[in-house]
């Protein structure tokens, strides 16, 4: 795996209590090695965490000062883009306001300060609003008079809404530059069930928003355990397409930091989340996942409630397989295949789920969305779309060719597992 070591470093720098060891051996950020491993950083949402953790508690650490530069020209950039974005999210809330339509904002600007401690140090890339599935159609009308779009509109499940594509997306696109377009997801569930697992989610998320304020701009947020749901849901949904970014987990870390002592929160966590098992499975998986990567310590309540859910299979593929799996460029490694069987009981969508994984639909390799008459009068479009989707096919093609290996590297530590059970039951 390429920067392997680097990126082991980032992550040890990273943990709730950090080491710096390995830093100063970084590749050049000017050679081929330090650029993939900045895209690494970029795409997993960790530089310019990274920048503030070795700022703050890591004046020793050695980095070189082209990659201090390098990634403080990063959150300059991301500075601008978060001002920019913040002007459209209060367009956006004063336009619900004005047609008396409350817009719960999801996940986003209503983590800070709880999950993100600084919104400039947070890369965003859309808008996320719940609303009542009643309201789905005057929500529709308030976004299409600002601007947005969307090719199909649901009650029941996510609508996406787009302003026109000014610009051909590309896989090499500054990620902290000021928009081209923009996105709103409008949702009216706090986590939408997928085509193999259903989740049990609150059906009352709307009958308690929290006002707040960032940055002069005012919004309704979900309580806080109501969030902190959410994005162990949204980490999950995510896993099992394949890919995350490694952001989500130490944000869910931060905020378990910063409460950690909350009992009062982590019992309603609990409550709000039922007690189905598949459900402190996921919280399991996220929270362990969490815990291995970033060190953040699981809260008493939390923990024991969510390790009902572990299973051998899950610690086994937490000891042998999370790191690699979660540094892993995008757009993922195979290797999580190996707990479909812990999610997906039902023998047949659990088939259709792996083939789906191993031969992935055209649809799952597209990039941004554009008007069907758009998309066939340009041709630079289309060869931008080749593109994108040859760069994934050879990655997905790469993790093909490596997944008998892992399976046999899983039979071992499986095997190796339930022997040390059998002999610590003996």
């Amino acid at each position: 795996m390429p920067n392997s070591r680097e990126k082991r470093a980032v992550l040890r720098a990273l943990q709730s209590e950090p080491g710096f060891s390995g830093l100063d051996a970084m590749p050049s950020v000017h050679g081929r090695g330090g650029a993939k491993l900045l895209r690494w950083l970029d795409q997993s949402g960790l530089a310019l965490s990274f920048l503030r953790h070795i700022s703050i508690k890591g004046e020793g650490a050695g980095i070189p000062r082209a990659w201090r530069d390098a990634l403080e020209r990063r959150r300059e950039r991301n500075a601008t883009r978060m001002r920019d974005m913040l002007e459209e999210f209060r367009r956006l809330n004063e336009a619900f306001r004005a047609r008396n339509i409350l817009a719960i904002t999801l996940k986003g600007f209503s983590l800070v300060p709880d999950f993100c401690e600084d919104p400039r140090d947070r890369h965003q890339t859309d808008f996320d609003l719940l609303v009542e599935p009643a309201n789905v159609e005057g929500a529709a009308e308030v976004l299409q008079s600002l601007g947005y779009s969307t090719a199909r509109l649901s009650r029941c499940e996510e609508s996406c809404f787009t302003t026109p594509l000014r610009h051909i997306p590309s896989h090499k696109d500054d990620l902290y530059a000021v928009q081209h377009h923009r996105q709103v997801d409008l949702h009216v569930s706090l986590s939408e069930s997928t085509s193999w697992i259903e989740l049990d989610v609150p059906g009352d998320c709307m009958l308690h928003p929290e006002p707040l304020t960032l940055c002069g701009v005012d919004f309704h947020a979900l309580p806080l355990a109501d969030r902190f749901l959410g994005q162990v849901l949204h980490v999950f949904r995510h896993s099992f397409r394949s890919w995350i970014r490694l952001s989500w987990l130490m944000e869910i870390g931060r905020c378990m930091e910063v409460h950690g002592e909350n009992q009062a929160l982590w019992a309603r966590v609990v409550e709000r989340t039922g007690d189905r098992l598949l459900t402190r499975r996921v919280f399991a998986f996220v929270l362990f996942l969490t815990n291995r990567l970033f060190r953040y310590r699981i809260p008493l309540e939390l923990r024991s409630w969510a390790l009902e859910g572990m299973t051998l299979s899950m610690r086994t593929w937490l000891d042998h397989f999370s790191v690699s799996w979660a540094i892993a460029d995008w757009p993922g490694d195979l290797s999580n295949l190996f707990l479909a069987a812990e999610f997906i009981p039902d023998r047949k969508l659990r088939k259709q789920y792996v083939a789906s994984r191993l031969l992935p639909k055209r649809t799952q390799m597209s990039i941004a969305t554009m008007a069907k008459g758009e998309r066939n009068k340009s041709i630079v479009w289309n060869f931008k779309r080749w593109q994108y989707v040859a760069c994934r096919s050879r990655v997905h093609c790469r993790d093909l060719f490596r997944l008998p290996w892992n399976q046999l590297r899983w039979k071992r530590a499986l095997a190796a597992g339930n022997a040390n059970r059998c002999g610590l039951e003996s």
